[in-house]
């Protein structure tokens, strides 16, 4: 499950404030790390999640969600149930998002936990199929965050600059 933007914020700030501003002996250093950190400050209640992705995460989870029921229709005893709500995407903030692809995340790893606990009662292509549709929607966003996400600065950081 991914982070919320609010805790990524908390935790940087609370970083920043408590571990490395009282490190920085250089007064013009301090300063600019404070105006860092009042930035970050004034940011968290302005920035949200990009909608799009989100957008499109919720509404694979949802089309996924419909398929591995109609796969498991049949079995006893049942699978977890997938969340009641099939909200249209369309015109939700990242706020109302979030916590729906938070709850499809969790009625997917339910089914994975489930299909584990049963897979004798289950026809065997029926559990790997559900396995690979899961593995592969997961595979789409993990290769997604890694085209959004900025190189790490491991030279910097190494050098200690």
């Amino acid at each position: 499950m991914t982070n919320s933007l609010e805790r990524i914020f908390d935790g940087i700030i609370d970083v920043l404030h408590s571990r490395v501003i009282p490190k920085i002996q250089d007064e013009s250093a301090r300063s600019q790390a404070y105006g860092a950190l009042d930035m970050l400050r004034n940011l968290k209640p302005r920035v949200e999640w990009a909608v799009g992705p989100m957008r499109d995460d919720v509404a694979a989870g949802l089309a996924l969600s419909e398929r591995i029921a109609a796969l498991l229709e049949n079995a006893e005893p049942g699978p977890p149930s997938a969340p009641a709500e099939r909200p249209s995407t369309s015109g939700l903030t990242a706020a109302e998002l979030e916590p729906v692809r938070d709850r499809l995340d969790e009625h997917l790893c339910a089914i994975l936990r489930w299909i584990a606990a049963h897979r004798e009662i289950l026809p065997p292509r029926s559990a790997t199929e559900i396995e690979t549709v899961i593995r592969d929607q997961q595979r789409v966003r993990l290769k997604r965050e890694v085209k959004l996400t900025a190189p790490p600065l491991f030279g910097e950081i190494s050098r200690g600059q």
